[in-house]
């Protein structure tokens, strides 16, 4: 290739020549190009039970200097790295936190419960830990970090287990003393739950009005929707109802709490089923044991889904239902036992006849090695509590309740009133740094004046690693005697960049546009947008809060303007010739201001002495003013202003569909560039293979290889 005639050019195309095999400019994200890396160690494997703490290393390898947290001030955030975390389960997106400089914003839900223990000591050391786990802990959990154009994410899969389940014998209601309920979790495989492990359970969305003993001798019942006969020592409020230390002569029934299912749980039937004693020598024939209710439990929480009914070891009948469906178990899961009486009391006759679950134990139970517990960081960091804005919890459900697992009485769904936040695309073109040819030892050291001119005089002859400049010329002339060719003025339109190949000109054009000269538009905006460098703008005159404007952009398909370069501020400030709202903000942590789609911040043109983001008034929300050559401001998000949507010219329609899967976030009409979705498996199913496909500049997606296999019984 010929020598590249431009600073700028050359470090452009530094990078993007190194991606394309031929002539031909494709734009491609790789692991191998990221100056910033993310990762989550893997090895030892996490271990997450119920009401415990759970501990994610997330590490980031930058190979640049950082700057040091005690430079973050309101100004210099901007410049510091930024880690997030968030949650993803049942197809829904939940931000956890995010970190910058010496600051910390906790979502809501996740108050109290959650610390970065090395930060900021270590900026690189982004570890979460969780603790008083749920059920409903239960997802994926990413650790994304930015600094700059810079950005690497990693996530990982955990499973919380344990389960809490209220048990009764077959003879009647609240029949066991203190002792004998500590016998009967034990008889049935499992252990009496404490206090703490209700506690996680009804957080995670567990009712039983029952009251029954627990570890410490109190006796306790779990409510969300009070009732008569349910309200207890709470007012008819949702919570926990205690009666306290009770004599432990005195009789209820008890909460059994069972981790992990130590062997395999079988099914066993035949076309006429089998009664009690049938069923125990099935098993017995199969060289297994008939299996009990705490390792049914145990199995149900681990994803086992059957839906005929089958004896246990202690003559119950029951059958595990994680994904719920029509004639089989109503509309929640759990693990649904039958009983003789309406008071659910009494279980079945021996002579009944019904399936049975047969049970084979492992030799030696194996158990996963806890993480060190982390200390909390010695330096003072601001932890921000106050609830996001993109989360909102209703008052007096628990936190992050989605149901009643395992309950008589059902705990209706709530729907979050803003929906998913949409995960904004992180795949970015890294930009190459031109670093100056060193003149080595002895080198001639050229300073420039204050206007910008090259001083005079002469600089002896020097040698160096290269070539070499003889006394009196003037750089710029040399240079500008060598800028001589066809890339100047540039040739290509549209945005789109001008190389050299063998003394010929070539032109690298943005997606959407052809032609030699990037003057062919492969594809048009929609009614009433306006195109510009591959991207569609379309100008709302109406006045609406920022929230409302970003809101109104999504429905749209994109968000409110963000500007990337000189060009693209002009040409909104001249088209659209109003005071308006753009998409920068710092509503998540002051003075860290981030485009709403996710994109990096790399132009700014403020006015002097902005953003001054004034406590008194909340200015979190930036706009532009067309007569200041598109100079910004920060303002109250609340003030009512014009605005601009932008999307991208190429998108992806509605991703491929996989068998049984489904799409993490909510489902969209069209997707940007880069975009990245990862597909999941419902409860009970089986993942297999790379779950991520990414929008490709051509607007197809990537093929997926992803893969749910059905349950098994």
């Amino acid at each position: 290739m010929a020598h590249c005639r431009d600073l700028l050019l050359c470090t452009a195309l530094a990078q993007l020549v190194s991606l394309g095999a031929s002539f031909h400019f494709v734009r491609e994200s790789t692991d191998d190009l990221k100056v910033l890396q993310v990762s989550i160690a893997k090895y030892p494997p996490v271990r997450a039970v119920l009401s415990g703490s759970l501990t994610i290393p997330c590490h980031i390898t930058y190979l640049r200097p950082l700057p040091t947290a005690e430079t973050a001030s309101r100004h210099g955030v901007r410049g510091t790295l930024r880690v997030k975390w968030t949650f993803h389960a049942n197809g829904k997106e939940t931000e956890i936190l995010v970190a910058r400089g010496l600051k910390v914003k906790v979502s809501e839900i996740y108050r109290n419960r959650v610390f970065l223990p090395f930060y900021p000591d270590s900026p690189t050391d982004a570890t979460l830990v969780l603790s008083e786990l749920h059920s409903n802990d239960s997802g994926l959990y990413r650790c994304d970090a930015q600094h700059g154009i810079e950005d690497g994410q990693d996530f990982l899969e955990v499973k919380v287990k344990g389960v809490v389940f209220h048990y009764r014998g077959g003879s009647s209601r609240y029949a066991y003393t203190f002792p004998q309920a500590q016998a009967a979790c034990a008889r049935i495989g499992a252990a009496i739950a404490t206090p703490e492990q209700l506690h996680a359970a009804y957080r995670s969305g567990y009712e039983q009005c029952d009251a029954g003993w627990l570890a410490d001798q109190t006796v306790r019942y779990p409510i969300h929707t009070p009732r008569e006969a349910c309200y207890g020592d709470m007012n008819g409020f949702p919570g926990i109802r205690n009666y306290g230390i009770v004599d432990p002569g005195d009789m209820y029934d008890v909460y059994c709490y069972v981790e992990e299912l130590y062997g395999d749980l079988f099914v066993e039937s035949s076309p006429g089923k089998f009664t009690w004693e049938e069923a125990r020598a099935a098993c017995e024939k199969l060289e297994l044991e008939m299996a009990t209710t705490g390792q049914l439990y145990a199995a149900w929480n681990q994803g086992l889904d059957h839906c005929n009914p089958g004896w246990l070891a202690d003559g119950s009948v029951r059958y595990p239902i994680v994904t719920p469906r029509e004639k089989c178990g109503g509309n929640m899961p759990g693990v649904k036992t039958l009983f003789v009486f309406r008071n659910q009391t009494g279980f079945p006759d021996p002579q009944s006849k019904f399936d049975v679950f047969c049970f084979r134990g492992q030799t030696s139970p194996s158990r996963e090695s806890p993480l060190p517990e982390a200390e909390r960081s010695s330096k003072e960091i601001t932890t921000v509590t106050q609830e996001m804005e993109e989360l909102q919890l209703l008052e007096g459900e628990p936190e992050g309740a989605k149901e009643s697992r395992g309950a008589i009485y059902s705990v209706p769904l709530f729907q979050d009133p803003l929906g998913v936040p949409e995960e904004p695309s992180k795949a970015f073109e890294e930009a190459a740094t031109a670093e100056p040819e060193e003149a080595g030892p002895g080198g001639c050291d050229r300073r420039s004046g204050e206007d910008g001119e090259e001083r005079g005089g002469s600089c002896a002859r020097q040698h160096g690693p290269g070539r070499w400049w003889e006394g009196g010329a003037s750089l710029k002339k040399i240079l500008k005697d060598e800028l001589k060719d066809t890339c100047i003025p540039n040739p290509c339109r549209n945005g789109g960049t001008c190389t050299e190949e063998r003394g010929r000109p070539g032109c690298l054009c943005l997606p959407g546009y052809g032609g030699d000269a990037c003057d062919i538009s492969l594809r048009k905006c929609q009614p009433s947008w306006d195109a510009f460098q591959g991207f569609c703008y379309k100008h709302f005159s109406a006045r609406r809060s920022w929230e409302d404007a970003e809101t109104q952009c999504r429905e749209h398909g994109g968000h409110l303007a963000n500007i990337l370069s000189p060009e693209e501020q002009s040409f909104l400030s001249s088209q659209y010739q109003e005071y308006q709202w753009i998409g920068l903000n710092d509503r998540t942590i002051e003075g860290d201001f981030q485009w709403s789609d996710g994109s990096p911040l790399l132009y700014e043109n403020w006015y002097d002495g902005q953003p001054d983001s004034h406590f008194l008034y909340g200015e979190n929300c930036v706009s532009l003013s067309w007569r200041k050559d598109g100079k910004w401001s920060d303002l109250p998000c609340g003030y009512h202003l014009p605005f601009t949507c932008k999307m991208g010219l190429i998108s992806c329609s509605s991703p491929p569909k996989v068998a049984d899967a489904q799409i993490f976030g909510k489902p969209k009409q069209r997707y940007e560039v880069h975009s990245v979705l990862r597909y999941w498996c419902p409860e009970g199913f089986i993942q297999h293979r790379w779950p991520l496909i990414r929008c490709q500049e051509n607007g197809q997606w990537q093929r997926p290889q992803f893969a749910c296999s059905p349950p098994e019984s």
